[in-house]
């Protein structure tokens, strides 16, 4: 057996979590609000039986290991040792072979030796080095973030690397090499390089802004084992001290607006490497301060990406400001211009609420109604998903004042809104839809789909239920496939008079049917549903939806291609199609 797999047969998920939060009982599970983002409701679901858990709300999820990885911030091979001590288990000692990551860690050092080298020492860094000078980077800023700079040539680093032990297929998978017939090239040429390190010291991958007249500006490691730019900030290892310390996070776009920042005394400032940001950087934020100052030369409430970022850190719990630079300039050029002007502009962050309104002042007009429509299309989503009520409501307030209109067409506005956005399986059968063939994002046809498959992986104890209806009733691919697996074993524990077993079923599904298992069998269901009766009769108006959606598109169907029969006066194809719409039309009354 395993490692991983002994230490989780011996240590229970429930008292793991317990340590870390108030888990109460829910049924068979267990359940307490989400650590991961910020909410009200709990949507934190842990299973005893399967021993996982998941998050309804952000969709986190997974075991133990994942857990720990997620809460502490661990690697995975640190939660293993801390999970072996606690279980007593010894770990499988391999000391001869190292972890292909670990060679990934030594390579980046290596290249990171080498760029450093070129920028400080060599003449062909000599033109980088002037362009960081002009900028305004120091001696002392170079060494202690280890700039470096990529010679504009295709081979220098790979013959470097090489030299040195490492292979082409090693150069390739860090992501300094692209693939060749020869072996592999450099992917950095002609540029300065930026070392992308994580809080914990360990150099990940890098960016590199190019020194000559090419595109893209900035190119970075692609995803590679050991790094990932979505959970990555720059410049956190040497900020988050001063993160801390100060109880706020200034968030800049590039890496040249950290490291200015940073030389001329503003220490807790980091780079998200765009303006978009992810819930794994704002993770890493949340465990030093819940207070984030967004610093960028765009306008953040016109950009749909930003917003979902923004919405997101509102969603997890962080107080976000916006810092107004003037003039469009970036951070980097206002604190090497102008230090107090950059500190000033931090000291008089705006809460992103006020910011949004003021920027909507600046891009359209109340008095015309075209902008009226364009303000309320862009606002109320935002409104809407404000998770504390007071501040919503504040807001509410200035909205209205703004839109010289009554609170209350606010208030309708963003109820319809928040209805719109919700999406659970709560009254999904009570739904109306003529649309229930338009595969939208969580659908009523989806939530439908997934609700069934739930109330399969959970039949009533003595159940012996083994369904009779055609896969094809799914649209979606995956839950056709996880339906047919699901009745296979429904019909071989029927025949053996076996009780339904979760962990036996998920046990032969491929990995990518697993995780959407073990999260439908997390679903909440209607406690009234252990009765056989009343959960047959669920799973029958489920069915007989999805059938009616089925006719209801057949229908739709079937309507343009007899207006185009008509309008070609093809008399025997128009008979045809309308006796077809006929009896459609009887078997969806008669369901």
């Amino acid at each position: 057996m395993e490692d991983k797999d002994l230490i989780k047969e011996k240590l229970n998920i429930v008292d793991i979590i317990s340590e870390y939060l108030p888990l109460k009982k829910a049924g068979v599970n267990f359940k307490t609000p989400c650590p991961f983002h910020n909410e009200k409701t709990p949507s934190f679901i842990v299973s005893p039986e399967r021993q996982i858990w998941h998050c309804f709300g952000c969709q986190k999820g997974g075991d133990i290991f994942t857990f720990l990885m997620e809460k502490e911030g661990m690697e995975f091979k640190d939660a293993l040792e801390m999970l072996a001590q606690k279980a007593g288990v010894t770990l499988k000692k391999t000391p001869q072979t190292k972890d292909s990551k670990d060679r990934l860690f030594e390579i980046n050092l290596k290249a990171q030796e080498f760029f450093h080298y070129i920028l400080t020492k060599h003449t062909l860094g000599k033109k980088a080095l002037q362009y960081l000078k002009e900028r305004g980077v120091t001696d002392t800023t170079i060494e202690e973030f280890g700039l470096g700079y990529a010679p504009n040539s295709w081979e220098s680093l790979v013959k470097f690397l090489l030299k040195r032990g490492f292979t082409h297929q090693e150069i390739i998978l860090s992501g300094l090499g692209v693939a060749s017939k020869s072996g592999s090239y450099d992917r950095f040429r002609g540029r300065v390089m930026f070392p992308l390190t994580d809080s914990k010291e360990k150099l990940r991958g890098f960016a590199g802004r190019v020194l000559y007249k090419a595109e893209p500006k900035y190119i970075n490691t692609p995803q590679t084992p050991i790094f990932d730019k979505s959970v990555l900030l720059f410049g956190l290892n040497k900020a988050k001290g001063e993160i801390r310390s100060k109880n706020e996070a200034v968030l800049v776009e590039g890496e040249m607006d950290m490291i200015l920042s940073f030389q001329a005394g503003f220490k807790n400032v980091v780079a998200s490497k765009g303006t978009a940001l992810t819930s794994g950087q704002i993770d890493l934020i949340k465990k030093y301060t819940e207070n984030l100052n967004l610093a960028f030369d765009m306008d953040l409430a016109g950009d749909s990406a930003s917003r979902r970022g923004i919405e997101l850190a509102d969603k997890a719990g962080l107080n976000i400001k916006v810092v107004q630079l003037e003039g469009g300039k970036d951070a980097a050029e206002v604190v090497k211009s102008n230090p107090a002007a950059w500190q000033k502009a931090i000291k008089d962050a705006v809460p992103i609420y006020d910011y949004y309104l003021t920027s909507i002042a600046k891009r359209y007009d109340t008095k015309n109604p075209a902008d009226l429509h364009k303000i309320a299309a862009e606002l109320i989503p935002v409104w809407a998903k404000i998770t504390d009520d007071l501040v919503r409501e504040h807001y509410i307030q200035r909205l209205a004042a703004y839109l010289k209109t009554e609170e209350k067409i606010i208030r309708t506005a963003i109820e319809k809104s928040k209805k719109s956005q919700s999406q659970n399986y709560t009254g999904v059968l009570q739904q109306k839809s003529t649309k229930d063939n338009v595969m939208t994002a969580k659908s009523r046809r989806e939530l439908l789909e997934e609700y069934l498959i739930s109330l399969l992986l959970h039949p009533p104890s003595d159940s012996n239920f083994v369904p009779n209806f055609p896969e094809t009733l799914f649209l979606a691919e995956k839950w056709r496939q996880l339906y047919v697996l699901l009745v296979l074993y429904l019909d071989s524990i029927s025949f053996k008079s076996k009780e339904f077993d979760i962990n036996e079923f998920a046990s032969s599904l491929p990995k990518e049917l697993t995780n959407e298992v073990d999260r439908l069998y997390l679903v909440e269901l209607d406690s009234r549903l252990i009765d056989e009766r009343l959960w047959k009769k669920e799973v029958d108006g489920v069915v007989s939806e999805l059938k009616k959606a089925l006719i209801k598109a057949s229908l739709e169907r079937l309507s343009l291609e007899i207006k185009n029969a008509q309008e070609f006066n093809r008399i025997e194809v128009l008979e045809s199609l309308n006796k077809r719409f006929r009896d459609l039309s009887v078997k969806l009354k008669n369901l």
